[in-house]
């Protein structure tokens, strides 16, 4: 018998950050979702850049003091990068991981090229005393179709109908 697979909606929980939208549209948004990490340890965000993107802002993720944020504040996030078309050979195949520093974070290829980016964040790398984060995307000033989500696992009272999440 082979391991285990990771159910992520009975497991873990599903959050949509961005739908797909050009980034551009927006002006350059914070996501309007604060992801309170209160029940959860870790998060994987994938944010996906569209078969066109012009231009691509750069991707910040903030911590979060509260749920308005009264203060958010930008911090440092470790990702890999997908940016080689899905459909080349070895186009599923993952980049070096990479650690953003808060201020610079990651600034995505602006190619014809579809890219992907995978996010790993630990909720003890949030700031001390914050719930949550958010995702912020500055504005590309040209086309830039995205969509992004974050997946959260770890669950700290998982059972088969995690309802302990909350997303403002």
């Amino acid at each position: 018998m082979g391991a285990k697979g990771f159910n992520i909606v009975e497991e873990g929980h599903i959050v949509t950050l961005y739908y797909p939208v050009d980034i551009d549209d927006l002006g350059g948004a914070d996501s309007p979702v604060i992801v309170h990490m209160e029940n959860f340890v870790h998060a994987t965000i994938i944010y996906s850049i569209g078969v066109n993107p012009l231009a691509a802002g750069v991707v910040t993720i903030e911590s979060c003091d509260d749920l308005v944020p009264t203060t958010p504040t930008e911090i440092p996030f470790r990702y890999y990068r997908y940016e080689t078309s899905q459909i080349a050979t070895n186009g599923d195949v993952h980049g070096a991981l990479t650690w953003a520093t808060a201020a610079a974070g990651i600034i995505p290829v602006a190619t014809g090229t579809p890219a992907m980016y995978v996010i790993e964040l630990d909720a003890e790398e949030l700031i001390q005393g914050h719930v949550g984060f958010r995702m912020c995307i500055v504005d590309p000033a040209a086309a830039s179709v995205g969509s992004a989500i974050a997946i959260l696992s770890g669950a700290r009272y998982a059972d088969n109908n995690v309802t302990q999440m909350t997303v403002y």
